[in-house]
């Protein structure tokens, strides 16, 4: 609402220095949309004032009477009043409601916990933290016990069911022990189907987890964060005086940072409500009435399934793993906890990898590799047998003579199969028969008559000089004179 000067600058502008509406706007800071519709006035109006009466007065009885009559909403209100002639705006309507029916807060009880009753556990979310070159989000799991106000929290970089079960065995053995009861939100790692009549059907790998360390899960109502208002504290608690300022480069350095102002800073703070430290509670009431825990941990593996590729690879959680040659093609278990992920082949373990949370890498075994090209090796091996063997008897009588004399046959092989794709099956074939026959087991010597043969002027057979170790036995040597040396 302009002043009524303003209304007039705005008219003489116009008129006595016949200025556009544009530029009466840029001159006075207004909108050349207010400016507009204050030309068009013939007058000053100024804004009606509460004294004046408001548009809704003649609707107020009727708006109190509906309002006693039932907890309507500001829109029902809006939508019944103007079928009786009620031609204000709503938001004057939603002033009035909210003065006379101002927002009710809910009341709640407070609850109260013997030592070693219950914990709560909840995630919350404190930014994101880099992964390899991958960012992933940074959760945080917390579980409080209900009674000494103790913390446990730990840094994850996914809230899945692998994750969570293994926060509660890391927090139940930092405590030392466990409550009767742990309390959860409606998550899915822990809640599959909360019913609005109280039924909760709960994940059962949780209740398997639950069953084997002796304590009760119950799940909280849904959207009722006040029932579990211990561990909903202590998450804004993290991100309110752990987190602001600090930034974190690895899974690792968060988790150290975020130990260390558990021992220093939370277990040891004075608590505003019990004004008590948590560490002396804990020390002196709660941990010696926890549950004890079980001989053997347990295992907190998420169970899928997999086919490994052509390339003895299989994918998962957005990376690719290796396994051995054998499992190439071959439908696996796979085990993946927070940090390891084990491949078997029915029942024998068959890779062993540490669990990436980087994205689109690939992650392998130097053994898994090595073992792939030694098969590829002894796939070559085993055609370059076969093809060598193909061209005839001959062939296999030379090769048991060249695997005697000898140290690495398939040297001789590939070099004997190469004289094939140079000059042909026959000419190889013959040069082999003859080899054979003066037992020269080499593939040099084969190469020699190959190459005779090839001659244009050369006869149809070759000379071969092949040195016999008896000829040299036959070698007649003069007697020195030793004369010569005056001896």
């Amino acid at each position: 609402m302009i002043t009524q000067e303003t209304f007039w600058n705005i008219h003489r502008l116009s008129q006595v220095e016949n200025l556009s509406a544009g530029q009466i706007a840029t001159r006075l800071s207004l909108s050349e949309t207010t400016v507009r519709r204050w030309l068009a006035e013939a007058g000053y109006r100024p804004r009606r004032t509460r004294e004046e009466g408001s548009v809704l007065d003649p609707y107020k009885a009727q708006v109190d009477q509906l309002l006693r009559k039932h907890d309507y909403t500001s829109m029902q209100l809006m939508q019944q009043i103007a079928e009786l002639g009620y031609d204000g705006s709503y938001s004057t309507l939603q002033r009035y409601v909210n003065e006379v029916r101002p927002p009710r807060k809910t009341a709640y009880l407070e609850l109260s916990f013997d030592p070693g009753e219950a914990a709560q556990v909840d995630f919350g979310c404190c930014g994101h933290i880099p992964c390899g070159q991958y960012k992933r989000r940074l959760s945080v799991f917390v579980m409080v016990l209900c009674h000494s106000r103790m913390l446990y929290a730990e840094f994850i970089p996914c809230e899945r069911l692998e994750h969570f079960l293994a926060c509660h065995r890391n927090a139940f053995e930092t405590f030392g022990g466990l409550p009767q009861r742990v309390i959860v939100d409606n998550c899915k790692c822990a809640v599959l189907r909360h019913s609005p009549y109280g039924v909760v059907k709960f994940n059962p790998r949780y209740v398997d987890f639950a069953g084997h360390y002796g304590f009760e899960p119950v799940a909280c109502n849904p959207r009722s964060p006040n029932e579990k208002g211990r561990v909903e504290n202590a998450v804004g608690y993290i991100k309110k005086n752990l987190m602001p300022g600090r930034t974190f480069t690895s899974l690792e350095a968060a988790n150290a940072a975020l130990r260390e102002w558990l021992d220093k800073v939370a277990n040891v703070r004075l608590h505003g409500t019990t004004k008590k430290r948590p560490v002396d509670i804990f020390d002196a009431v709660e941990r010696p009435v926890l549950q004890p825990l079980p001989v053997r941990p347990f295992d907190c593996s998420v169970v899928h399934m997999r086919r490994a590729d052509v390339r003895c690879r299989f994918s998962f959680d957005g990376n690719s793993y290796s396994v051995p040659e054998p499992c190439a093609g071959q439908r696996l278990t796979v085990k993946a906890s927070a940090d390891r992920v084990l491949v078997y082949d029915r029942e024998s373990l068959v890779a062993r990898h540490v669990r990436s949370y980087d994205r689109n890498q690939s992650i392998v075994d130097p053994d898994h590799a090595e073992g792939i090209r030694k098969q590829r090796r002894r796939a070559r091996e085993q055609n370059l047998m076969r093809d060598f063997l193909a061209l005839g008897g001959v062939a296999e009588s030379f090769l048991k003579g060249l695997e005697h004399r000898q140290i690495s046959p398939r040297t001789h092989l590939r070099h004997i199969m190469t004289l094939v794709e140079m000059h042909g099956r026959e000419a190889v074939v013959e040069a082999l028969t003859d080899a054979l026959e003066f037992n020269a087991f080499r593939a040099e010597y084969v190469a020699h008559l190959v190459t005779l043969r090839s001659r244009p002027d050369s006869p149809s057979g070759g000379t071969l000089h092949v040195p016999r170790a008896g000829d040299l036995l036959d070698l007649r040597v003069d007697e020195p004179d030793m004369d010569q040396y005056g001896i």
